[in-house]
């Protein structure tokens, strides 16, 4: 097939642009709001996806947009609300309604329009957004689903992706390994909240089979979900000496949630296979081995790099 991958130079992008290129002819559609430079022998149009008509045009010949371009996270989200508004609704409202709609649609959202929830909760339980970043998101959702789209609701993201594309410090395994490699030491507040996680190579899979499949709506994506303190146990393992600073005082961050990811269980063949603790070590390896010149550089946190532009 041919595969339009809006945002295919970021994070998640890079590495669903490689696995999709094994078999099917790819073109990357992106900004390069992170980076300097493109140079993966793939298709490449620079663009923003707020330029509908240059969407349009791009996917002329596609069967499949996988739509990852957005601003993400809460801390990204939260310097501009107008910018958000625009790139994570409004641009995904434009695309969804100009679009050809035979030429099917694959949109990350995100799990964390579940808010603060106890109870174990499936694509059809109560949502509760606590940021733009999970309002916009949720909104943009229901344009994908009306024309027969396929949304994965992601849990937090970890770990490291493809060879070219940053790494980020701003999602809480990689923030923590990262703070235990510089540092030698973590904080954890409160430490029992929940996140469901996912690595960021077991989402690229998914949307791989995604592109193949007959499957459409709406899905949970997650590995498992567990909490914050066991993040830091895991961390200890591969940083025995690292000291864990545990307190009861409650991080910030409202958020807590577990997903119930039974139904893409159903739907998919493909089930997660990387773990936290392979990915601890996949980072520290990265670490100890000097490859990332400076693990604090702010390109590597989207709240604090956007906060710098002033965007």
């Amino acid at each position: 097939m041919k595969v339009l991958v809006l945002g295919g130079a970021g994070y998640i992008g890079g590495v669903t642009s490689d696995v999709l290129s094994i078999n099917h002819e790819v073109t990357v559609y992106d900004n390069l709001l992170y980076e300097d430079r493109y140079f993966k022998r793939l298709n490449f149009v620079n663009g923003d996806i707020r330029d509908t008509k240059k969407v349009v045009n791009s996917a002329e010949g596609c069967d499949v947009v996988v739509l990852l371009a957005a601003l993400v996270g809460d801390g990204a989200c939260a310097v501009n609300p107008g910018l958000t508004e625009e790139i994570n609704f409004l641009a995904v409202k434009n695309i969804c309604e100009q679009l050809p709609k035979e030429k099917k649609i694959i949109f990350m959202s995100t799990a964390s329009v579940y808010g603060a929830n106890e109870e174990l909760v499936d694509e059809i339980g109560p949502t509760k957004p606590l940021s733009i970043y999970a309002s916009t998101k949720l909104r943009a959702e229901k344009y994908v689903l009306e024309r027969g789209g396929v949304v994965f609701r992601l849990g937090t993201v970890f770990g490291v992706g493809d060879q070219y594309s940053r790494i980020r410090s701003d999602l809480v395994v990689n923030t923590l390994t990262i703070k235990a490699f510089v540092e030698n030491k973590i904080v954890v507040n409160g430490g029992n909240q929940y996140r469901p996680l996912i690595s960021v190579r077991d989402v690229a899979y998914y949307l791989a089979e995604a592109c193949e499949s007959p499957a459409f709506g709406l899905f949970n994506l997650a590995y498992k979900n567990a909490t914050i303190s066991s993040i830091a146990d895991d961390i200890f393992l591969v940083f025995p000496n690292v000291e864990i600073k545990r307190t009861d005082i409650l991080f910030e961050d409202e958020r807590n949630y577990k997903v119930n990811t039974q139904k893409a269980r159903n739907t998919f063949s493909y089930t997660p296979i990387y773990s936290v603790l392979s990915e601890i070590k996949n980072m520290a390896m990265l670490l100890y081995g000097g490859r990332i010149k400076n693990p604090n550089s702010v390109v590597y946190n989207n709240g604090m790099y956007l906060s710098n532009m002033r965007i």
